[in-house]
């Protein structure tokens, strides 16, 4: 009987512990309904889990009661939440299709954490995962998308993956259990429902075994996979050698040249920057122009990348940083963002200023204190050193070959509403010492 399929289904991908608390996902229709017996007759410690979403009326409140009655019915502890997908949808701009996906795995494992369960149990099966497929080519894929439904991700475990919907139809008719129908699984309005409806039973007339046929596609593209993603991971680390020895933090540089020598440059490059958010048609465009657009940024919606001469640096989007800090005069010492020190020299016949990058010599009597300390902004300028012509702090940063995360990172001292040191750069040619100085105002910048 499907039980012991399942059983022994179970034991072979090690999906849950003999006699385990298991969380199981219980909508009251006909596959969940299965999932809960077959679980609990096989002494399974489980907890019923039902989502009330308010999106069908009088329906929802019906799969809420009977899904209760089968809990009290086979003797399992029950737990239910309401929550308004369509509310959430409208305030994350997503779907409502997303939105109740969304919200009903993140309650299911606050409930497995709060009840100590192992797993979380939903009840998909090989169909679903045959849908998934056909979906997934609809859209465009790459070889994951073509492995179908995963029987464990992370803690949530799919046990009838082994079994179909007509299984799970006869197991439930020799079992005498009812279940309950969302008509909504009975419209073609939704993409999934339509391959269900109408793709699969058009396939099935040509090929009467299309199921089968697919479902045998998966098992071997599941295989296929995983030499995939070892032949990956080794030309990732071909490309990025800080991604072979195992990063731990950002900025990573992928080589642009070490790229262009790989097989599958696009597909490697989708598979590294995949990791960062990137989509698709992002990586289309970043590919398409890697060897012509340095400086150029590309974000996702957590990192970015930048083109910079023959390689590309990833690094997250940092917040926003508007923050000002000030030097007041007689202080000593700037502690953030930048360790400083300062100091009063007179100026005579024997003092040198210091040509190091790490020091400022500036003529004090023309200074305004508080002396400002930020990062540029659009617009800024300053004669630069040695120069008697004002120059854009963007076309200094392109002169000196800066890529756009090296410009953002610059520190400006400012005097009223003059830049009087690029830190780590050059001074104002305005305020340098000469010979009519009588004091100079040190800055010694740890840039390390």
């Amino acid at each position: 009987m499907l039980h012991r399929v399942v059983k022994k289904y179970i034991d072979s991908l090690n999906l849950l512990p003999e006699g385990a608390k298991v969380v199981v996902a219980l909508s009251g229709g006909a596959d969940s309904v299965a999932l809960m017996d077959i679980l609990n007759r096989l002494d399974y410690a489980c907890i019923g889990a039902h989502v009330n979403f308010h999106l069908r009326g009088e329906e929802s409140d019906r799969d809420a009661a009977f899904t209760h009655q089968l809990c009290r019915d086979l003797g399992v502890p029950y737990y239910k939440t309401d929550l308004y997908a369509a509310e959430y949808a409208e305030r994350e701009h997503v779907s409502v299709e997303m939105a109740a996906r969304e919200l009903r795995y993140r309650w299911f494992e606050q409930l497995r954490r709060d009840q100590g369960a192992e797993a979380v149990a939903v009840a998909h099966h090989r169909d679903d995962s045959v849908e998934t497929v056909l979906l997934n080519l609809i859209r465009g894929t790459g070889i994951r998308g073509l492995t179908g439904i995963k029987p464990k991700n992370g803690r949530i475990i799919r046990p009838l993956l082994c079994c179909d919907r007509e299984a799970v139809l006869e197991y439930l008719e020799k079992r005498n259990l009812t279940y309950v129908t969302d008509r909504s699984n009975l419209l073609n309005e939704y993409r999934r429902n339509k391959i269900r409806l109408d793709v699969l039973p058009l396939l099935e007339s040509i090929q009467p075994s299309v199921r089968e046929s697919i479902s045998r596609t998966i098992d071997h593209l599941n295989e296929t996979e995983v030499l995939y993603e070892k032949a990956m991971e080794e030309a990732k680390g071909r490309i990025c050698p800080d991604w072979k020895n195992g990063f731990t933090s950002l900025p990573l540089k992928i080589s642009l040249s070490a790229l262009e020598k790989e097989l599958a440059a696009k597909s490697l490059l989708y598979e590294l920057l995949s990791e960062f958010g990137f989509g698709r048609n992002d990586v289309e465009a970043i590919f398409k122009n890697r060897m012509g657009l340095p400086g150029r940024l590309f974000y996702s919606h957590t990192h970015r990348l930048v083109f910079d001469r023959d390689q590309l640096i990833i690094s997250e989007i940092p917040a926003e940083d508007s923050q000002e800090y000030y030097l007041e005069e007689g202080q000593p010492t700037l502690t953030e963002p930048l360790s400083m020190h300062c100091e009063r020299v007179e100026a005579g016949n024997g003092f040198v200023a210091s040509t190091s990058r790490s020091v400022a010599c500036l003529n004090a009597d023309k200074l305004l204190f508080p002396l400002e300390l930020r990062h540029p902004r659009k617009g800024d300028s300053f004669i630069p050193f040695g120069m008697h012509g004002r120059k854009l702090i963007s076309d200094y940063c392109t002169d000196r070959k800066m890529n756009a995360l090296e410009k953002e990172a610059l520190w400006l001292l400012c005097s009223g509403k003059d830049i009087v040191w690029v830190v780590g750069e050059r001074i104002d040619n305005r305020f340098k010492v000469d010979e009519t100085t009588t004091t100079v105002f040190r800055i010694t910048a740890d840039l390390s």
